[in-house]
C-alpha cells in the first residue's frame, strides 16, 4: 500500500527580527525546514541556498541507495555554501540548519543537523524525532544537567553542528510511516516560545494540516515570537489528496536570493569547488611559521567566535577549528575546538593524545602549546603534532633527549647530550 503526505506550510518573520533567515519547502515526497545563523554574514542566503539546492529530491526515491542520494543532495548545498565564502570571505560564518524527510509512500528517510526539530504525533502519543546539536542537549547527554534546566538554560541556542562548516556531519535515520501520522518541521522559533505541551495538544486537536500551522505560528506570535517562525504539517494518509503546488517559503521564497546566488549555486559540484586560479594563488603565497599563524589566528579566531555567538550562530563553528595543546595528563595533544574560554565556555574536545609530555618541549614551543597551536585542518593538526613530538632526527621544538648508555643515539641532539 503506498501511503501519501498531505501538508502544508508557514514562515513568519516573527515579532522581533527584521528579516527572515528561515527556509522552507514542502512536496508530495519531501519536506525540509532550515533555520539560517549568521546576521550580517547572510544567514537568510545560506538556508535559501541550501533549500534550493536540496528541493530537487521533490521525486519519488530510488528503489536503493537512497541514502546515499540523499547525502549528496546535503553535500552539494553544503559546497555551494562554502562556494559563496570563498567568494566572499565576509561571509564567513553563515550556516544553517536542516532537518528534512524524503517519503517513498512507506518510509521517510531523514536527515537532520542543528536544532530545528522533527516530531511525531501517532495514536495520541507526541515524541521529538530529532536530536538538537545543541551544547546544552550534550550537557543532558553527558548527565550535567536536566532537560528541564536545558529549557531555561542562557546558552540552549548554541548549535554544536550545522551546514556551513568545512566538515558536516548529519545523522539520518529511517522511519516507517503509518496512516493517521501527523508529522511537524519546524525552526527553533517555534520550539523555543511554545511548550511542547502546547505543540502536542494542538497537533492532536487541529482539523488539517493548515489549521495546525496557522494555530502553532500564532501561538509562537502570541508568546512574543523573538525569532523566525517557521512550521511545516505533514499528515500521512491512505487517500491520494490530489494535485497539491509544492509551497517553498521564507527566505528561499526570496526572488533577490533564489534567482541570483542560489540559482546559480545549485549545480556546483565538487569538481569545480575550488577555482583554478584560487589553487594558483594559495601555492604562490607564503605560508606563515606555525607559531606566528598560532598567535595571529588565536586573536581572529576570538573575534570571529565572538561575533558568531552574538549573532546565533553558536558553537557548530568551534568544532571545525583544531589546536595543538596539552592534555590534562600533561601530554602533547590534538583537540578539536578553540584554545581559550569564550563568553564563559571551554569550547575543547580531546582528539588526539601521545605519550609526549609538554615539559619535553623547548621553553618557546611549551609556552606556545599552553597557548594552543591552532591549525586549519585536523589533517594539519597531526601534520604538526608529527613534526613536533619526532624523536627521529635533530628537534628544534624538544630538549635533546639522551640515549641510554650502551645503545645507539636516535639524532644528534641525543648524541651532543649523551657526549655532554
Amino acid at each position: 500500500m503506498s501511503l501519501h503526505l498531505r501538508y502544508a506550510a508557514i514562515s513568519d518573520r516573527g515579532v522581533v527580527r527584521q528579516g527572515n533567515q528561515d527556509s522552507v519547502f514542502a512536496g508530495s515526497h519531501f519536506i525540509a525546514v532550515a533555520d539560517g545563523m549568521g546576521g550580517m554574514a547572510a544567514g537568510d542566503l545560506a538556508s535559501a541556498i541550501v533549500v534550493n539546492t536540496i528541493a530537487r529530491l521533490d521525486v519519488p526515491p530510488p528503489a536503493d541507495s537512497i541514502v546515499d542520494e540523499l547525502a549528496d543532495a546535503v553535500a552539494d548545498a553544503n559546497r555551494a555554501i562554502r562556494r559563496v565564502v570563498a567568494d566572499d570571505p565576509q561571509k564567513e560564518g553563515m550556516g544553517t540548519t536542516l532537518t528534512a524527510l524524503w517519503f517513498d509512500g512507506e518510509w521517510f528517510n531523514l536527515v537532520h543537523i542543528g536544532d530545528s526539530r522533527a516530531y511525531r504525533m501517532r495514536d495520541g502519543g507526541f515524541e521529538q524525532i530529532t536530536v538538537d546539536d545543541t551544547y546544552v542537549q550534550m550537557l543532558v547527554d553527558e548527565g550535567r544537567i536536566t532537560a528541564e534546566e536545558a529549557e531555561r538554560h542562557p546558552q540552549r541556542s548554541l548549535l554544536l553542528r550545522a551546514l556551513g562548516a568545512s566538515e558536516v556531519e548529519p545523522a539520518f535515520q529511517t522511519l516507517k510511516g503509518v496512516p493517521g501520522d501527523r508529522i511537524l518541521l519546524c525552526s527553533d522559533g517555534l520550539s523555543g516560545p511554545v511548550s511542547d505541551a502546547d505543540i502536542a495538544r494542538t497537533l492532536q486537536t487541529a482539523a488539517s494540516p493548515q489549521e495546525a500551522a496557522e494555530t502553532l505560528v500564532q501561538q509562537a506570535l502570541d508568546a512574543g515570537a523573538p525569532d523566525n517562525v517557521t512550521v511545516l504539517i505533514a499528515d500521512v494518509v491512505e487517500e491520494d489528496p490530489g494535485e497539491q503546488r509544492s509551497i517553498i517559503g521564507g527566505a528561499a521564497a526570496d526572488a533577490r536570493l533564489a534567482e541570483s546566488d542560489t540559482a546559480v549555486l545549485r549545480t556546483v559540484r565538487p569538481e569545480d569547488e575550488e577555482p583554478e586560479a584560487a589553487e594558483a594563488a594559495e601555492e604562490e603565497a607564503p605560508e606563515p611559521g606555525p607559531r606566528k599563524r598560532g598567535r595571529v589566528w588565536r586573536t581572529i579566531l576570538t573575534c570571529l567566535i565572538v561575533l558568531t555567538l552574538a549573532a546565533g550562530g553558536g558553537l557548530w563553528w568551534v568544532r571545525t577549528q583544531y589546536f595543538i595543546g596539552v592534555s590534562d595528563a600533561g601530554n602533547i595533544s590534538v583537540y578539536r575546538g578553540l584554545p581559550f574560554e569564550v563568553a564563559g565556555l571551554r569550547a575543547a574536545w580531546l582528539e588526539v593524545e601521545t605519550d609526549r609530555a609538554a615539559e619535553d618541549a623547548v621553553e618557546a614551543v611549551e609556552a606556545d602549546l599552553e597557548d594552543g597551536i591552532t591549525a586549519g585542518s585536523r589533517e594539519d593538526a597531526e601534520a604538526e603534532l608529527a613534526e613536533l613530538i619526532d624523536p627521529a632526527a635533530a628537534n628544534a621544538n624538544l630538549d635533546p633527549i639522551c640515549a641510554a648508555p650502551g645503545t645507539e643515539p636516535v639524532s644528534a641532539a641525543a648524541k651532543d647530550c649523551r657526549d655532554d
